[in-house]
């Protein structure tokens, strides 16, 4: 592979030093000699990562070319379609900014795509909480986490698109292919994975090709996570809504199941909380899944404009602050 095959896309939204800890990461890759071209896409509408660049560049090793675009309309799935209109490889790797890349990352990505040569190739992500989150910590790095445990292969289920390896010449239909009506929520990439499961690519899974997750401080909380959960048990209404026609049969299937989901893992999870029990965060997440799919009209805002929105509160499940630890006050909090 050469940098004339593959571009590490790097999508920034007002993170100049989350920005800093991806980009850097990838100077350290094992293939950072045969060289591969980064592209740096400023969501914001100031171009608050435009000096963040500036210095990356002038560290950047000789193979590595940097390229900055700058996507002024905040919306996730508006900055991965601009990407993709500024393309100039075949194969494109994405990379959150709140993510960092092992030495061996981009490697690892290529060779199973090579091997299984699938429209999308996937691989995990893992947690790095910092040390003074204790309260429902099992639960947050899972929650944070992508690791289903798949051997490296063919896979059914497509994923998000942080740490995944898109072939643009196995792609359907016409761009855009992010899908602008998610900008703020997420799931811009659900409708992409579905046009390419029903033209018969395939998605694969690369193991060993694992990156990090940084979450946010603001993020590493219940308040955060369950609105997540929320808009996540919404996926499969979505789709059924979204189909045309849409399947009216399917959606009212998924509501029926996350009706019965939230009365069973919430009886659940209200006795864990009576008892105390440590890990009774993992019912309430999935009870509020089920709510969501009841619920599947309402919009939940993460991304884009409403990031600026996002400030850091108290929560009644969680207190994970302490004095003079980093980001101080309270832990509120796809790719």
């Amino acid at each position: 592979m050469t940098a004339e095959t593959v571009t590490v896309v790097v999508p920034t939204f007002n993170r100049p030093e989350s920005l800093h800890r991806a980009v850097e990461s990838l100077f350290w890759q094992s293939m950072r000699k045969d060289g591969f071209k980064v592209l740096i896409v400023d969501n914001s509408r100031e171009a608050t990562a435009r000096f963040a660049y500036d210095a990356l560049e002038a560290r950047a090793p000789e193979a590595i070319a940097l390229t900055y675009l700058h996507a002024p309309e905040p919306g996730v799935a508006n900055a991965r379609n601009a990407a993709m209109d500024a393309l100039t490889t075949p194969l494109a790797a994405f990379l959150d900014d709140d993510q960092t890349a092992p030495i061996h990352w981009l490697e690892k990505l290529l060779e199973a795509h090579e091997r299984f040569g699938a429209a999308v190739t996937f691989g995990p992500v893992l947690t790095a909480l910092p040390d003074y989150i204790t309260e429902h910590r099992a639960y947050f790095e899972h929650f944070f986490a992508r690791d289903p445990g798949h051997r490296d292969g063919y896979i059914h289920k497509p994923w998000g698109c942080g740490n995944a390896l898109l072939d643009t010449r196995q792609i359907p239909g016409t761009k855009p292919w992010f899908d602008a009506r998610m900008n703020e929520v997420g799931g811009e990439d659900d409708v992409l994975f579905a046009r390419i499961a029903e033209a018969g690519g395939k998605f694969a899974w690369a193991a060993s090709a694992g990156v990090n997750e940084h979450p946010l401080p603001q993020r590493i909380s219940l308040s955060y996570t369950l609105r997540r959960a929320f808009a996540y048990g919404q996926g499969p209404c979505t789709l059924a809504r979204k189909a045309s026609p849409p399947r009216i049969g399917s959606l009212l299937m998924w509501m029926g199941i996350g009706a019965g989901k939230f009365v069973l893992h919430g009886s659940a999870w209200l006795g864990l909380w009576v008892a105390r029990q440590p890990r009774r965060a993992f019912q309430l997440d999935e009870a509020i899944r089920g709510l969501g799919k009841v619920f599947f009209w309402k919009k939940m805002r993460f991304y884009g404009a409403s990031t600026v929105r996002q400030a850091a509160r108290p929560d009644d499940e969680t207190q994970a602050s302490h004095a003079g630890t980093p980001g101080g006050g309270a832990i509120a909090a796809n790719h």
